[in-house]
């Protein structure tokens, strides 16, 4: 959500906003995107060299920059790291070449000449990602978009979509999502609150505050409280966050997890069912493929020691295994460089080491850091 207001603060304004050092990396790394457009379009420096916009491994902002750029006079190298420039971005760019855009991929990022763009009707393909979506909805001040049509009919990930909908300022016309419309709440983030939930389950009795969270959320992934509710976690939002407690798991557990439309949960969920041990089946796991590491098969592959796993092409099973067939402790884990991951595998603490932590500061910030002072535990 703070990506998508940056990128909303700088198309109404022309400014970009500042955020903290504590902010998710992400978060910063838009920022400073944002800030480096600014600066090249005030100084006039747009038209006359190329200016370097680099995203890291940002998915959101290399989406939504690209459709920035675009539509911004100047010559522009939109870069990344090299995983990022693997991530799918092509039927985005075909869409914004149809309206006149002047782009072609590099061996170090995209070049971009931006110029004015006239969009009334789009249609874009968001079978490998809802951020192209997304991408020309923040960005059509800058296009004239009226009219955005979706394929395929069933888009994954349309909770995100739905989001940016509801978060922008001006009207474009997108066919109604089969997603239900929720007030605007607060900034804290539900998919990384997942983890907090996940700890419930396997502490139940004591009493977890997450501060920040709204119970009321525009963010598609805060359908964990239901799910988890049905696990016998009881949520309780409270003045200054959310409070949850989880009664002991009865056995066997068994759920399955449509997941198209939430694939930031798999991880932190594939960890859990290690751990408890449960059986958790996930439908819908495709584009769990293109994002900051190949998730599915990374899961599939580090978790083998601690559950069997039933992996076909959209869908992941992973049935914890007695304790007494783990392999010996401490399990090193490899996080590639991936914050999900590294979330997720954070779960087995004593059980396990991680090869990286500091990954986490791309949805966590430093706030990681301080995580048992951020999670109040009480009995």
């Amino acid at each position: 959500m703070r990506i998508r207001n940056l990128l909303i603060h700088y198309v109404l304004t022309g400014d970009a906003l500042s955020v903290g050092e504590d902010a998710p990396s992400d978060v910063r790394v838009t920022a400073s995107a944002l800030r480096t457009i600014r600066d090249a379009v005030r100084a006039g420096e747009a038209g006359d060299s190329l200016t370097r916009v680099d995203v890291r491994d940002c998915g959101a902002a290399f989406r939504f920059m690209m459709a920035l750029l675009a539509a911004t006079l100047g010559g522009w190298l939109l870069t990344g790291t090299p995983r990022l420039l693997q991530r799918p971005i092509e039927e985005l760019v075909d869409v914004l070449r149809g309206v006149g855009a002047h782009m072609h991929k590099e061996a170090d990022g995209w070049l971009i000449q931006g110029c004015k763009l006239h969009a009334d009707t789009l249609t874009v393909d968001c079978t490998r990602t809802g951020q192209y979506a997304s991408a020309l909805l923040l960005t059509a001040p800058l296009t004239g978009l009226q009219c955005l049509h979706l394929l395929p009919a069933e888009v994954p990930s349309a909770s995100y979509i739905q989001m940016t909908r509801q978060m922008i300022p001006w009207a474009v016309d997108v066919p109604e999502l089969p997603f239900q419309r929720m007030p605007l709440g607060g900034l804290a983030d539900w998919s990384s609150a997942l983890f907090v939930y996940a700890c419930a389950m396997l502490h139940p009795g004591h009493f977890f505050r997450i501060p920040g969270l709204t119970m009321e959320s525009i963010q598609g992934d805060s359908v964990i409280d239901k799910w988890f509710c049905a696990m016998g976690v009881r949520s309780r939002e409270e003045e200054q966050g959310v409070e949850i407690v989880a009664e002991p798991v009865g056995a066997p557990l068994q759920r399955a997890f449509p997941v198209a439309d939430h694939p930031d949960v798999v991880p932190v969920m594939a960890a859990l069912a290690c751990l408890l041990p449960a059986e958790f089946r996930f439908e819908g796991v495709r584009n769990l493929a293109y994002k900051e590491s190949n998730r599915v098969r990374a899961l599939a592959g580090q978790l083998a020691p601690f559950a069997d796993i039933f992996l076909s092409e959209n869908m992941l099973c992973v049935t914890g295994k007695d304790r007494s067939q783990w392999p010996s402790a401490p399990y090193v884990f490899k996080t590639l460089g991936d914050h999900r991951l590294a979330m997720a595998f954070l779960l087995f603490g004593r059980e396990s080491q991680l090869d990286d932590v500091t990954c986490m500061e791309k949805s966590w910030g430093t706030l990681w850091r301080q995580l048992p002072e951020l999670v109040s535990l009480t009995v």
